[in-house]
Parts: C-alpha cells; sequence; structure tokens
C-alpha cells in the first residue's frame, strides 16, 4: 500500500505546468533556484500576419485546455520531478522525434505546432520507470484582426471618397487557428477599452481610427489589426495592414439640361418644336456621378433618368433634374421650362385685284 501510494504521488507530481508561477529548478547543491515567469519573459515577434513590422509584445506563460487537448505558448516551461521509495537518480526525456536527452531543468518547446513529450525516471538501483507521455499543442500567434468600415464610400483613381454627412458601422472579427481567440477589446481614443460584443456606429466627419486588442487563450497578443472599407452594397473599396486614406467629399455634383438644337426665345420664352430631345447631364470632380433623376411638369416623384427626352403634346412643359454622387451628395435641382409648339401654322389664299 506504500509503494502504490508513492507511486501514485509520483505519477501527479511527474509532470506540471507553470503559468503565472513560480518555477522551481534543482541545482544538485541541496537548495532551490526560483525562475520566475517575469525571469522567463522574452519578446518574440508575433507571425499574425508575416510583416517585419509587426509590433513585438511581451507575454506571460500560459496553459489552455478544451477537454482534449492541452494548448500552450513558448513562454510555458516543463518541469518533471520524481519520487522514489529508496533512492532518486536521474530522468530522461524526449521530444518529438529528436534524441532522448538526460534531464537538468525546466525546458521549454517554442516550435510551434502539436508536440509528443516522453519521459521516464531511473533510481539508483537502476529501476526504469515505464515511458510517459503527454501530448500538448504549442500556439506562439496571436489571434488575427480584421476592423470592418460600412459607409457610402466610393473610390475614383485611386482613392477613396466618403460624405462627411454619414455613420461609419464598424465591425470587428478576431480569429485564431490554434488555442482560440479569448477576448477583443476596443477603444475609439477617448474612452477606456471595451470589450467588443457587436457592431457599433460612430457619428463622424471622417471615419475614426480605433484601437484594438486581441488576445488567444494562451495569452498571445496583438494590437494590429487589417482594414477593410466596404460600400454600402457591400462591395469591398480597400484593405490594407496600414491605414487606409479617406478623403471628404463635401461638393455636390453640377447638372445641366440641354437640348439638341438651339431654343427659339420669345418674349423671354423658350420654344421647341417636337423633333428636339433633351438631354441631361452631370459631373462630380471627386466621388463622381452614381445617379441623375428627373420629372416632367412636377407630375410625379423623380424617376432615374436613362436617356434622352422629347415631347409630343403642345404647351408649356417643364424638366427637372437632380444628381447623386458616390458618396450621397445631392445637387441642386436643375430646371428648363419651355413651350413646345405642335400646331403648323393656319395659311389663306387672299385675291388682290387692285
Amino acid at each position: 500500500m506504500k509503494k502504490l501510494s508513492l507511486l501514485m504521488i509520483c505519477l501527479f507530481s511527474a509532470f506540471v505546468f507553470f503559468s503565472n508561477a513560480a518555477i522551481s529548478q534543482d541545482t544538485g547543491t541541496g537548495t532551490t533556484e526560483h525562475v520566475t515567469a517575469e525571469d522567463t519573459t522574452v519578446d518574440h515577434v508575433e507571425k499574425v500576419y508575416d510583416k517585419a513590422d509587426i509590433q513585438s509584445l511581451k507575454g506571460t506563460p500560459k496553459s489552455y485546455t478544451d477537454g482534449y487537448n492541452t494548448y500552450i505558448n513558448d513562454k510555458v516551461k516543463f518541469q518533471i520531478s520524481d519520487i522514489d521509495n529508496i533512492m532518486q537518480d536521474s530522468i530522461f526525456y524526449k521530444i518529438d522525434s529528436a534524441e532522448e536527452v538526460k534531464y537538468t531543468g525546466p525546458f521549454s518547446i517554442t516550435d510551434e505546432g502539436t508536440h509528443l513529450v516522453q519521459y521516464y525516471s531511473v533510481d539508483k538501483m537502476g529501476n526504469k520507470e515505464t515511458v510517459k507521455n503527454i501530448n500538448v499543442i504549442v500556439d506562439k500567434t496571436a489571434p488575427e484582426v480584421v476592423v470592418t468600415i460600412t459607409a457610402p464610400f466610393a473610390k475614383t483613381n485611386e482613392k477613396i471618397w466618403a460624405s462627411e454627412k454619414f455613420s461609419y458601422e464598424y465591425m470587428i472579427a478576431a480569429k485564431d487557428n490554434l488555442s482560440g481567440v479569448a477576448a477583443v477589446q476596443y477603444t475609439e481614443g477617448v474612452t477606456e477599452y471595451r470589450e467588443y460584443m457587436k457592431p457599433f456606429i460612430i457619428n463622424s466627419i471622417t471615419p475614426v481610427k480605433i484601437a484594438v486588442n486581441s488576445e488567444d487563450k494562451v495569452g498571445n497578443l496583438t494590437k494590429k489589426y487589417t482594414t477593410r472599407i466596404l460600400d454600402e452594397n457591400g462591395m469591398l473599396v480597400a484593405e490594407s495592414l496600414d491605414d487606409v486614406a479617406i478623403a471628404i467629399d463635401k461638393t455636390a455634383p453640377a447638372v445641366e439640361i440641354k437640348s439638341d438644337k438651339e431654343l427659339f426665345v420669345k418674349d423671354t420664352v423658350k420654344i421647341a418644336s417636337k423633333d428636339y430631345k433633351f438631354t441631361i447631364t452631370a459631373s462630380d470632380q471627386e466621388s463622381g456621378i452614381k445617379a441623375i433623376y428627373y420629372r416632367i411638369d412636377s407630375k410625379s416623384e423623380f424617376i432615374l433618368y436613362t436617356g434622352e427626352l422629347q415631347f409630343n403634346t403642345n404647351g408649356m412643359h417643364k424638366i427637372e433634374a437632380i444628381a447623386k454622387d458616390n458618396v450621397g451628395n445631392v445637387s441642386n435641382t436643375a430646371v428648363l421650362d419651355v413651350f413646345v409648339d405642335i400646331i403648323p401654322s393656319d395659311s389663306s389664299v387672299k385675291f388682290v385685284t387692285e
């Protein structure tokens, strides 16, 4: 019974993960050297985007299990200890297919991915313990974060335009291919960091640069994110790891109504025949024209302009036109009043006898 209890204690204490705690190493001199989490913290460049300018962040040893797999970061150290009923001697271990080595103190695994650690002890009498196995997944990559901003954006000549008259919707998405995302926090720069729960609206003349922290379940942290710009139809306008420059379009389009022939003028009234064709054009030097709308004789709502207009009824007619640019600015209304004459002249003959 005593040997069974000792064996159970040995199995329980053979392997310990240390996360945010002191790690002890036997120096062989009868004293214990303490290696703290602070001592084992080192900088490592995250691989989130495989870019040289990714910020280096410090982490602390941390492990996580989902009930099936055990995940650790590359700061975690493995400490193996043994207990023997007579006299301890040596511990041996190997990682994956590497050569077996004698254990001399806590070690870590820095290569990301799944690893198998095998270990056993041998006492002074040469009794060899059955080899034990432990599987771990090393996760040293922080989550990948995408911030999507949606509004009536427009892109012309590689320049992205927005209007000063609408709101910006922000959505944050984070994914982690190993241990999973633990938290996503953000701030608009004037508030404390808060947990991201759902898309949010910011009313601003220009898009606001937000700050984001995202951490996975073993403590890998990133402050970098990719910005995606979507227009109001959900189409991708731009995507970049760097800040996306947005220009503000404050200028409404200009609209003009023209006839294909010169109009006659009588007593300041413009006159045309039924053969005249009228076209509506619009121009915008910034975000560009999205659509032109018109109505005739103020009898309906404005409808989409698709081509030339003609009149086949006699009398005064009014053409009204407006244009909208690609970020929602609407022009002033252009108006053309014209009298359309479709009635032919009435001629007569008079005999002159004198």
